[in-house]
């Protein structure tokens, strides 16, 4: 087998004209065919309704290469093999797609997507697949990470060479902190935070404890004040006309009378 194989191929795709207010045109991939040379080098025209068209590209060499294993080995594996159409619009003729390439590599349909080019995708026949497949296991050799041998098992000399190509790597970097160092500001920090927390403790219990900080200014509204205008004609009123507003109440309860307003209960001193 050789490591470069090769068939021919057309994309066929399909144009649509004005399919919405923001385009003019609309393009969308087919299907891949075999190309056995009768069809030329030029796109042709197949069918044309006035609004769907469809057209054949011919003349794509698709050529199989080693170094693209792993691109064949991702769309095999990929649990739908395909081919990958790539396009792009023209500005000087929007009215048909310049296709850039026709292949079967993952990573290289990836490329082309990163270039901002439209790519589409169609099913890989069963036999591509196992053409693609046996191309693929002749030449794909998975990358494996190099096992680096243990110091203790290096010879003297091996060690002074691998310790000399480590140590202008070392150079470059910023030396490190001392461990007292480290252990120092380690202390600062935590001290600062215990006496933060000693600190808050002293103040809550100031406030808890000292009776100039719990004298009332006339203002507070007790728990026992509250509940009593909750249950008073005035709370009663108050919840009737919140309802009304926010249209929680039926007919009947629109139409009574709010209850008379008691007068409100005298304000306790401090």
């Amino acid at each position: 087998m050789t490591s470069r194989q090769e068939i021919r191929v057309a994309a066929v795709m399909e144009r649509i004209a004005a399919p919405n207010r923001w385009e003019a045109w609309k393009f969308r991939l087919v299907d891949v065919v075999p190309d056995e040379g009768v069809f030329g080098t030029a796109p042709r025209r197949l069918v044309d309704d006035g609004k769907v068209s469809r057209w054949l590209f011919p003349g794509f060499a698709i050529a199989l290469y080693p170094d693209e294993c792993k691109g064949y080995y991702l769309n095999l594996t990929s649990g739908r093999p395909s081919w990958f159409v790539s396009w792009v619009v023209e500005e000087t003729d929007p009215t048909l797609p310049t296709l850039t390439g026709v292949g079967v590599s993952y990573v290289e349909a990836d490329r082309r997507m990163a270039s901002e080019e439209h790519v589409e995708t169609v099913p890989l026949a069963s036999e591509l697949c196992e053409w693609l497949r046996l191309f693929t296991n002749a030449h794909y050799r998975p990358e494996t990470r190099r096992k680096v041998r243990a110091m203790s098992f290096l010879s003297p000399e091996e060690r002074e060479r691998h310790l000399a190509t480590l140590a202008p790597a070392a150079a470059s970097e910023p030396p490190a902190p001392a461990p007292v160092q480290a252990r120092a500001a380690d202390k600062a920090e935590a001290d600062g935070e215990a006496g933060q927390r000693a600190r808050n403790a002293a103040l809550r219990e100031m406030f808890h404890s000292d009776p100039h900080f719990r004298q009332s200014d006339g203002l507070d509204v007790a728990d026992d004040e509250v509940h009593e205008v909750e249950g008073s004609a005035v709370g009663r009123q108050r919840k009737i006309l919140l309802a009304r507003t926010l249209g929680l109440l039926d007919d009947e309860l629109l139409e009574q009378e709010l209850p008379p307003a008691d007068p409100p209960p005298a304000r306790r001193g401090g």
